[in-house]
């Protein structure tokens, strides 16, 4: 058995930000006995460790900072999660109902009841387990010092409380939190559909889910980019290709009137040019060149005449003044070079020559 009530109450007292002085505030005692404490010179008495645990969130045991087998929370949290998940999620929960009692004040039985609780009010539509898991998921925020899953965190955690809100029919609520842990406008989304669909407020609505439809793009863009280079870089050119045709077509789709510039031709041609690429590495030289020609041709269109707006784009009527910029280059053109500069090791000779050549002759003033 190994005691850690020294070095324990230290921790958590820093992870609450309070002082020994201020810890001795709140437990009616001396600054010399909680200096002790966290020395190990002595312990507190038994009504003081309850007290520090209450104050701390965790049980006892995981204050004091000992095992014992068969006895471990850590040990039945790993058992309940290894759990078949074709048993039945009401017997799953009543393995999580069990552990509470033994530790009810430790973080990953908490958030794993929490989830078990949510998980059948959602689907079975059981408003007294989607209240346990409101109440669970507030406490597990309370012990979140104790998480050591990166994929965790409180904003995770609110935004399953708001989750439980707006099944419980609670909108209003939901909306509150949901807009609480709205960094970056994560949860435009939700927040748009539950103004529009269940509050009947479709104007208060549209503006986050007109924000949302726009990330989404955007990420799509970067995520598609990403496939672009990593098909490229290992050439694996017939996935590449399909993948590049595809995007191609769905940003093409989100012109309001295809004969019209639109910001998207700008991003079009690089993805031009990362097929011209792909089909030169395929082997495929009248394809390549073809579409590293249409490539240059909407990049030089698109500069002389630029769009940096949202307009002529679907879905965004309300947001069709609001400016845009991407990371490529001042140009389509500049884009298309960065481009070619960054993917320049996996790139042909031959192909280089014929992009400068391209680039070249759409550069080269017309003379009169």
């Amino acid at each position: 058995m190994e005691n850690n009530l020294a070095e324990n109450i230290r921790s958590y007292r820093k992870s609450l930000g309070l002082t020994q002085e201020q810890l001795a505030e709140r437990l009616g005692i001396t600054l010399g006995a909680v200096s002790k404490w966290e020395r190990g010179s002595s312990e507190p008495d038994l009504s003081y460790i309850m007290d520090l645990a209450g104050l701390f969130h965790v049980s006892v045991d995981a204050l004091i900072g000992f095992t014992m087998r068969g006895n471990d929370a850590d040990a039945e949290a790993d058992r309940i999660e290894a759990l078949d998940k074709a048993d039945s999620i009401w017997e799953i929960a009543g393995e999580y109902e069990s552990a509470l009692k033994k530790f009810p004040n430790h973080f990953r039985i908490v958030c794993g009841a929490a989830l078990v609780y949510q998980q059948i009010g959602v689907v079975y539509r059981k408003d007294a387990e989607l209240n346990k898991a409101l109440e669970l998921f507030r406490h597990a925020i309370d012990l979140i010092s104790q998480n050591k899953d990166p994929q965790i965190n409180e904003v995770l955690l609110r935004n399953e409380i708001a989750r439980c809100y707006s099944v419980l029919k609670e909108y209003p609520k939901a909306i509150a939190e949901y807009k609480k842990n709205n960094a970056a406008g994560g949860n435009d989304a939700r927040i748009g559909l539950l103004y529009i669909q269940y509050e009947k407020k479709p104007e208060e609505g549209i503006s986050f889910t007109e924000r949302a439809f726009f990330s989404h793009v955007s990420d799509m863009i970067t995520t598609m980019a990403g496939y672009m280079s990593y098909y490229i870089s290992t050439a694996r050119h017939d996935q590449g290709i399909r993948a590049a045709e595809w995007t191609i077509r769905f940003l093409e789709s989100l012109k309001e009137d295809p004969g019209r510039r639109a910001y998207m031709d700008k991003i079009i041609s690089l993805f031009y040019l990362s097929l011209a690429i792909l089909q030169d590495g395929k082997g495929l030289p009248e394809a390549s060149e073809e579409s590293l020609r249409t490539a240059v041709r909407m990049a030089a269109a698109f500069d002389s005449d630029p769009v940096f707006t949202l307009e002529n784009m679907i879905l965004l009527n309300g947001a069709e003044k609001q400016g845009v910029y991407d990371d490529s280059g001042a140009t389509a053109m500049d884009g298309l070079k960065t481009s070619l500069e960054n993917l320049g090791s996996f790139v042909s000779d031959a192909f280089r020559k014929k992009l400068d050549r391209e680039i070249e002759t759409a550069e080269r003033p017309v003379v009169i």
